[in-house]
C-alpha cells in the first residue's frame, strides 16, 4: 500500500471506534465481577477487539503496520546475506 493511498479515520468514525473500545471496556469489567477467570477475560476483549477491527478496520493504521513489517522484512534480508521470508 502506498502512502498516499492511506486515509485516516473521520472523526465520525473515529467516535465510533472510541465508543466501542470502551463499551468492550465495560463488559470486561462486568465479566470480572460476575467471576469469569483472567483468561475468558482476556478471551473476551481479544475476540471482541478482533471483531471490532473486521467491522470497523483501521486502513492508515493496517497501512503503517504492513509498510513497517516489508521494510524489517528487507533489512533482515539486506542483512543476512540473502534471507527471505
Amino acid at each position: 500500500m502506498y502512502p498516499s493511498m492511506i486515509t485516516d479515520l473521520s472523526g465520525d468514525e473515529k467516535k465510533e471506534r472510541a465508543i466501542a473500545l470502551l463499551a468492550i471496556a465495560d463488559n470486561a469489567e462486568e465479566k470480572i465481577k460476575e467471576g469469569y477467570s483472567p483468561l475468558e477475560v482476556q478471551t473476551f476483549v481479544s475476540g471482541a477487539r478482533r471483531e471490532l477491527a473486521r467491522q470497523r478496520p483501521d486502513v492508515k493504521r493496517m497501512g503503517e503496520a504492513s509498510m513497517a513489517a516489508k521494510a524489517y522484512k528487507e533489512k533482515v534480508a539486506k542483512n543476512e546475506g540473502g534471507f527471505k521470508f
